[in-house]
This record gives structure tokens, sequence and C-alpha cells, in this order.
């Protein structure tokens, strides 16, 4: 049975697997997005044979055969914008031909029979945790920019979840940058810990862009994958198979040097001074002494140099230490509280960082390391 759709829905529908087509494949099919009608259902599936997402949409049924092909999402969606929002479209299939009907005049996309198409994986769906799409949003947005590009070190490219009995822990670390972002609320003792994708996350979160941040996920996992359920959208990522290193053994324990600082006038201050720092080093000096904070940049082979002081409330002797400017400054920006305290051992060793207030029920660690000066 063919289908009336309002162009606006249809539009919704693929931008939430769109994220998933890859734009380069060895698998031409993957390319595509399948569409899969049942009655006033009609499902919308893409996958990198990676990750799967699937969305529905409901519609209303026409006479003639159900719609049930796989096609290149680009140029429909393009069509789509040129139509308004309330518009409706009439949709059929005749064989692999996608033909849609509108106020304005008919057209047709060339497809590949459904059958072609990927099977979308099996989870068993026991032994869930739910939690707010919100929650998502802020494991990916506070923990994935920690996470390694670099694809030779393969377990460092994923976001961990470390569930407890007690709490879980969302873990993103490249060696140089470490998160670890702590929920009481969510717990789970006997799942699996998961290794998730980056790329699958962020697809995920995008997927949901416009949903209620109330709305609740529920997250099955398994061994060798993991399932996102929503009720108008299911996404399956396979886990990445390696190894998380021991995350715990290197956030040091009760630095003895402590200072608190105010983040926003950090921020800026360190956007200042990265004019100054030198390209290939990037370095920012940083020097505590009472309770006086000196930043400062230079580069050598441009001559320019650039130092600011800024108040702060510190424990301990004088003491100096240096950051990458990139380094430093990404933890900065993801920092949601109006100070920051900084907990450091020695000028070559990690250094903890802490927003100030935390924000319950989240706890939020840093860890950066600094360059030997």
């Amino acid at each position: 049975m063919a289908f009336r759709v309002r162009v606006e829905a249809l539009r919704e529908a693929l931008a939430r697997v769109l994220p998933i087509v890859p734009s380069r494949s060895l698998y031409p099919i993957t390319q595509n997005v399948l569409l899969y009608q049942s009655g006033e259902s009609l499902e919308l599936r893409a996958t990198d044979l990676e990750v799967n997402i699937r969305t529905v949409l409901s519609v209303v049924p026409e006479d003639g055969d159900a719609i049930r092909l796989a096609i290149q999402p680009k140029p429909l969606i393009d069509l789509l914008k040129g139509f308004g929002e309330d518009e409706v479209l009439s949709v059929s299939q005749r064989d692999s031909t996608l033909r849609l009907t509108s106020a304005y005049g008919d057209y047709e996309f060339g497809g590949i029979p459904a059958e072609e198409f990927p099977a979308f994986p099996t989870i068993d769906n026991i032994g869930g945790v739910t939690f707010p799409i919100s929650l998502l949003d802020e494991v990916v947005s506070q923990t994935a920019f920690a996470a390694s590009k670099d694809d030779a070190r393969i377990a460092l490219t994923g976001i961990y979840f470390d569930f407890q009995e007690t709490h879980t822990n969302f873990v993103a670390t490249d060696a140089h940058t470490l998160v670890r972002l702590k929920r009481e609320d969510i717990r789970l003792g006997e799942a699996p810990k998961l290794l998730l994708p980056v790329r699958a996350l962020q697809s995920l979160q995008q997927a949901l862009r416009g949903f209620p941040a109330g709305d609740i996920l529920t997250l099955y996992p398994t061994e060798g994958q993991a399932l996102f359920h929503h009720p108008i959208l299911d996404m399956v990522c396979r886990l990445i198979d390696a190894r998380y290193p021991d995350y715990q053994s290197v956030i040091p324990q009760k630095p003895p040097y402590t200072a608190r600082i105010s983040t926003e006038a950090f921020r800026r201050a360190l956007r200042r001074l990265m004019v100054f720092s030198d390209r290939t080093s990037n370095l920012i000096r940083m020097a505590f002494e009472g309770n006086t904070l000196t930043l400062s940049a230079e580069d050598p082979m441009q001559n320019r140099s650039g130092k600011e002081t800024l108040p702060c409330e510190y424990e301990g002797p004088d003491f100096k230490i240096a950051f990458r400017g990139s380094v430093i400054g990404g933890v900065i920006d993801h920092l949601q509280a109006s100070d920051f305290v900084m907990h450091m051992e020695a000028p070559g060793r990690a250094v903890v960082i802490e927003p100030d207030p935390q924000s319950p029920p989240s706890e939020a660690l840093f860890l950066a390391m600094p360059l030997i000066m």
C-alpha cells in the first residue's frame, strides 16, 4: 500500500537517520536509507555496518503496494526542502522506483530492493537502564572532546560506560586529558562495561535533537553491542573491541597544592595569551605565588610575549607548572561552574581539575597532563 505523508514529518525522520549514512563505503547499499512501510507506520533505517539506526513515523495508507525500498537520502531531502512544511506528498512504488506526487508535479527516484538492505540487529531487551535524553547530552558534551582521534589507539577513541553497584562512571581520555563524569542516579552493577564509539553517541545525540529533554531512553548493554531505545527511535552499535586502561589508577589521591580560580576570568585570560604562545609547543606557563596566579606565553621566533595576573585562593608554597594551551583550554571550555579547583602534586604530574560547585547528581573530574618546562 502506498501512503500520504506531511513533508516536514518525512524530512525530520530522514534527518534522524542521516548521520549514520557513510559518505564513502565499500558497500554501496549502506549509502542508502531503507523505507519500510507496514500499514500506518513507516520505518526508516540506516547503517554503516557498525552502527544501525531506525525511526518510525505515522503515515496515511493509500491503495497500492507497501513501500519497501532503499534509496539515496540526499536527493530526497533536497527535494523536500523545496516544499512548505505542511504540504502533503503521495508516495508509491513501482518495481524499484519510488514515486512522489505533490500539488506541483511528479518525481521519481531509483532504488534498491529492501531484501538487499542489511537486517537490523536483534538484542534481548533484558536488564536495561533508563535515563532522560538530557543525560545523554551531558555525557557526550562533557566527555567526547577528551577521546582520542587517533585510530591507532583504538581503545582511547570511545566513551567508557563503567557501571557500578552504586553509580556509573562515564570516561574518556586521549592520554593527555581525562574526563570522569560520575552519576550516582545511574546504576547497573551486573551490566558489562561498554566502550562505545564517540561517533555513534554523537549521531544518537543528533538524532534525538528536538525531542523533549525529559524523554526517556533505555540502554540495553550486552557483550559486543548496545541498544539505545526510544519509542520512535532505536540505535544499535558495536562496542569497540579493546581493553580500556585502568583510568582510576592514574587519578592522584589528594595532591598537596590546591588553587581555586574563576572559570570565566581564566578562560578569557587564556584566550588572550594563546595569541602569544609558540605554535609548536603551544606552551602556557602558570606560576602560583600567594593568592596570585601569573599566566604567561611567548613565541621567541616571532618576538611576541604576554603575561597576565589573576587573583586565586591558593594553598601551598610557590609553585610553577605549564600546559599546552589546547589541553588546559579544552578542559576549561567544558567546566560548567563559576569557579574551578586545581589539585597539583608536582610540575610533571597529572593535575586534577574539578568544577566548583559541582552539579549533583553529576560529579565531574578532569585530569590534565602538564608539559615539563
